[in-house]
């Protein structure tokens, strides 16, 4: 939606990671194969301008998946913790 940036709270983030985000050694991947680039970089706008965070776009067959950093990803990581359910947590840690 074009109001994402409001809707995109850390609570809403914290949800997002949990059921589409993917830990790697060195950062984060949201899995939005099904968006087009175009909407990954609204995203991605979203992401760094609101929360500051370090995000690129990968391509995996093809399509896109957003990646945020490690750092990024600690840097949020006690505004995420609340409405994270523990036995997801390991996708915060690097």
């Amino acid at each position: 939606p074009l109001d994402l940036y409001n809707l995109l709270t850390y609570e809403a983030l914290a949800y997002w990671i949990m059921v589409c985000g993917t830990k790697n050694s060195k950062g984060l991947t949201l899995q939005t194969q099904s968006f087009t680039i175009k909407e990954c970089v609204f995203i991605i706008s979203i992401l760094m301008h609101k929360y500051g965070l370090k995000c690129s776009i990968h391509m995996r067959s093809d399509q896109p998946t957003i990646y945020i950093s490690a750092k990024s990803v600690r840097q949020i990581k006690p505004k995420l913790l609340p409405y994270f359910a523990p036995f997801m947590i390991y996708k915060l840690n690097f």
